[in-house]
């Protein structure tokens, strides 16, 4: 595998994730939290989207042939829903509307499912295995995982160093670029579903 190929199998995730445009509802949630529990629940967090993403790797096809799916059904609806999620980004700044009492339970509802694994990186996890290996998308969700968690783990020195501007900027930047890898999604799904159409 050489570097173009890391970067197109790291990136999507990376910008489908975007931790840097979670950051912020992350600190919201846990501010009145001790560091021990803020630890605690980080840690639940990573696991759980952890355990979610890569059972998804595998099972995501399967589901998708028991109901009779083809890929290009799922990459046309999933270019239309990871649209959705960066448009909502841009435009609303959806992410910075979560609010929520900080508890065990925040960890993995809304921060680990769907803040940091939601629909945007299941399709990206499915459509990436059109070319590359379940390993290698397993490991590039783990390492993005572990970025995530040092990021969140670092939270306060990072929003000193970027502030709530600078955050916002990079979550823009990230949902621009999400939306624009959910229209080639869409475009290659329109193309595989040439042959079956009418």
């Amino acid at each position: 595998m050489n570097f173009t190929d890391l970067l197109s199998l790291f990136l999507p995730l990376f910008v489908a994730m975007d931790p840097l445009g979670v950051l912020p509802a992350f600190i919201q949630m846990t501010s009145e939290l001790s560091k021990a529990r803020r630890q605690k629940m980080l840690n639940l967090s990573i696991l759980t989207a952890g355990v979610v993403g890569l059972l998804f790797i595998p099972l995501g096809p399967l589901v998708l042939g028991a109901l009779g799916l083809k890929t290009g059904d799922f990459q046309v609806a999933g270019g239309l829903l990871v649209l959705v999620v960066g448009l909502r980004d841009v435009v609303w700044d959806q992410k910075m509307l979560v609010m929520s009492e900080a508890s065990e339970a925040t960890g993995i509802v809304p921060f680990a499912i769907p803040l940091l694994v939601g629909p945007a990186v299941l399709a990206t996890l499915i459509l990436l295995r059109d070319r590359f290996s379940i390993l290698e998308i397993g490991a590039c969700l783990v390492l993005n995982l572990f970025l995530a968690w040092i990021i969140f783990l670092k939270s306060d020195s990072l929003m000193q160093w970027m502030g709530l501007t600078g955050t916002k900027v990079v979550s823009k930047l990230a949902a621009l670029l999400l939306a624009a890898y959910a229209v080639m999604m869409i475009r290659v799904g329109l193309s595989s579903l040439k042959p079956f159409l009418p």
